[in-house]
């Protein structure tokens, strides 16, 4: 009963139509069919194919830590994720990211999305 009242209001909500009109609009538009275009000339590329293709059973891993080109990146990267990381503890911005979550994990919206988007319990686990 509660199940049926709630995908009711869903699907007569402004927000819903909202959405559909945004949809329907964008499958329409210029910029669609380009984003369209893009992506299957991308996947045509022999790039994407070689980097998307299954390696061979018998293929050799390699770590990139150790190479000589990409592992002093990596090696760059690492380093700067620590310090990025305290340099963001110590930010303002994280008082103000943190506020935001909070107002927006105690909105009735935000409830409602994840009660929605929940996936459904395995058949493993009810008895």
């Amino acid at each position: 009963m509660v199940k049926q009242r709630l995908q009711s209001a869903v699907e007569n909500s402004v927000l819903k139509s909202l959405s559909d009109a945004f949809t329907r609009s964008f499958e329409r538009s210029t910029l669609s069919r380009m984003c369209a275009r893009l992506l299957k000339i991308a996947r045509g590329s022999k790039i994407y194919r070689w980097l998307t293709t299954e390696p061979e059973p018998a293929a050799l891993v390699i770590d990139l830590r150790k190479t000589h080109t990409v592992g002093p990146v990596l090696a760059v990267l690492d380093a700067c994720t620590a310090q990025a990381t305290r340099f963001w503890e110590n930010s303002s911005l994280v008082s103000v990211a943190r506020a935001i979550e909070n107002t927006l994990s105690g909105s009735k919206a935000v409830r409602l999305a994840i009660k929605l988007l929940e996936p459904p319990e395995s058949p493993e686990n009810s008895d």
